[in-house]
């Protein structure tokens, strides 16, 4: 993320991720599934205006459909950092949804990161960046990501961060949202697991090493996303999102999270741009040329 402030406001840019990797290892005594993903910050941001107020949580937005009470992550990561800390300032915030909802790129949970990292500041509260991450968790499962940010191993229902060096040069990519979400939760209901048919678990030690080396061609053969294929059986019209990007000419198409987005590599930023201005005049959807980022 990155954090400006001036005077008593302090502006906040939460990054979208994709999962260029992702492992669904089965489910735990709580409920939650084991993951095993490597996730990246891509640079397609919302933005969230902080300043003080006289007290409680205020929240405003520049999408109507985005719920503004107690259901909304900004809200409980205000109260999570108010229980943490026994802080009882007040806060109002403006959210500018840039990051489509309900489409695999973590929004929600990059702005409850944004907002606990934007409160440390606007209260003063000091707090290192492990009592954030502690704080992070008890949020969401991937609040704790965007809070390390850039590339990073996430692990248990996705709190166990463990950063990792990124791509030397970023990485450029093309992001399609359909028009619709997807219910994470209704995926996970649909999974079938067969452990005995898990992908080999080194995948994601050696999908970092070529990141690190760089070059396009040898990360794309390592992308993977264990619920794509319970994505597309329940959302069937998504397979043409996909063939969409291919003919298109996007590398090592895959979905990010449980969906509704997909994402594609290119191996310059100018070949994204195009590419993505023809599959917004073919209908797909809204297809968002972006690269990976270092926050």
């Amino acid at each position: 993320m990155i954090i400006t402030s001036r005077e008593s406001i302090i502006d906040v840019l939460c990054p979208a991720k994709v999962n260029l990797y992702l492992e669904v290892k089965g489910k735990r005594p709580d409920g939650y599934h084991e993951l095993d993903t490597l996730m990246q910050t891509v640079s397609i941001y919302d933005r969230l205006v902080l300043e003080p107020s006289d007290g409680g949580t205020e929240i405003r937005c520049s999408d109507p459909g985005i719920p503004c009470g107690p259901e909304n992550t900004v809200w409980r990561a205000a109260d999570e950092m108010r229980l943490a800390t026994g802080c009882r300032a007040g806060v109002r915030v403006f959210i500018e949804k840039r990051i489509p909802a309900g489409g695999g790129l973590g929004g929600g949970s990059s702005d409850a990161a944004g907002m606990i990292a934007g409160l440390n500041l606007l209260w003063k509260l000091g707090l290192p960046p492990a009592r954030m991450l502690e704080i992070g968790g008890r949020v969401g499962s991937d609040v704790a990501f965007f809070l390390v940010g850039a590339t990073a191993v996430c692990r248990g229902r996705g709190e166990m961060v463990t950063a990792a060096e990124g791509p030397q040069a970023p990485l450029h990519l093309v992001v399609v949202y359909p028009g619709f979400p997807v219910s994470t939760k209704e995926i996970f209901g649909c999974l079938k697991l067969d452990l005995t048919e898990s992908s080999d678990n080194d995948n994601i030690f050696k999908l970092t090493k070529e990141l690190r080396l760089g070059g396009v061609a040898s990360v794309v053969p390592r992308l993977f996303n264990r619920l794509e294929g319970t994505t597309l059986a329940a959302r069937p019209e998504l397979n043409a999102v996909k063939q969409a990007m291919a003919r298109e000419g996007l590398l090592g198409v895959t979905m990010s999270g449980s969906g509704s987005c997909f994402f594609g590599l290119c191996e310059r930023k100018e070949v994204a741009s195009e590419k993505a201005r023809n599959l917004i005049a073919s209908g797909v959807g809204l297809a968002i040329a972006c690269e990976s980022t270092r926050e």
